[in-house]
């Protein structure tokens, strides 16, 4: 358990500091297309894949630390073992379509891979690189959700339902 959980918040940290890079690199490009009429032919490639890796590589901390979105209007009325019984059924849900994602979504780069594709772009990077983060991440999203249906089945405290006070 402790294993997934580090895991989760290293990729977030992580993610946070890609998101980092991303700003600087495309701060890069526009500096060099517009004061030097210089563009990159890496730049707005390489942010927009490390985007989509951050992005889908820090779902699983959100999830363990209840911070996806999540609509509380009747859970929040429920005693706690049906909010139990609830949670238990949005992370099966969560769980399936994480399986069917990577089920899915494991061709694509396997095949890119297989047969050498790449993006066709001046950078001219190999396909699978993009591909390969949909199954990917969700391969993590569905062991961080099983994890989190084990913790809610044995009385885990549950993320807070209440109404956000502003």
């Amino acid at each position: 358990m402790g294993l997934v959980d580090r895991l989760s918040d290293a990729l977030a940290a992580f993610a946070g500091w890609v998101y980092f890079a991303v700003g600087l690199m495309l701060s890069y490009e526009v500096a060099a297309r517009y004061f030097f009429t210089a563009p990159t032919i890496w730049a707005e490639e390489l942010s927009r894949l490390f985007f989509v890796w951050a992005t889908l590589l820090a779902a699983p901390a959100l999830l363990r630390h209840g911070q996806h979105i999540r609509v509380t209007v009747v859970t929040a009325l429920l005693g706690e073992p049906a909010r139990r019984a609830a949670r238990l059924i949005a992370l099966a849900v969560v769980l399936a379509v994480c399986v069917v994602v990577v089920w899915a979504g494991l061709d694509a780069p396997l095949n890119s891979f297989a047969r050498g594709r790449t993006t066709g772009s001046m950078l001219d990077m190999p396909a699978w690189w993009p591909q390969a983060a949909v199954p990917a991440a969700f391969a993590l999203l569905g062991l961080q959700t099983a994890l989190e249906m084990a913790r809610t089945a044995m009385g885990a405290p549950m993320p807070d339902d209440s109404p956000v006070q502003e």
